[in-house]
């Protein structure tokens, strides 16, 4: 009976060396950002639904009465 050898070597791929350590760190980069997101939109205090209180109080000088009331608003000053 003939001998049959059988030699499973494969070769290593295209881009030369192991690809598995970049695709790692890239995952982690990547699920780092999307971990950081997720805190500053859902956990950075507060949310979005309190409710603030602003009391103002803004005095306006009355605005002069200006004549004819001829509708130009050219935005030069009145004579």
């Amino acid at each position: 009976m003939a001998e049959v050898e059988v030699n499973n070597v494969n070769p290593p791929p295209a881009g030369g060396g192991d690809g598995g350590g970049s695709s790692l760190i890239v995952g982690l980069l990547v699920l780092l950002v999307v971990a950081a997101l997720a805190w500053f939109i859902f956990f950075r205090g507060g949310g979005g639904a309190t409710e603030h209180n602003v009391d103002v109080d803004v005095n306006v000088p009355a605005a002069p009465s200006g004549g004819s009331g001829g509708g130009s608003s050219s935005g030069g000053s009145n004579p």
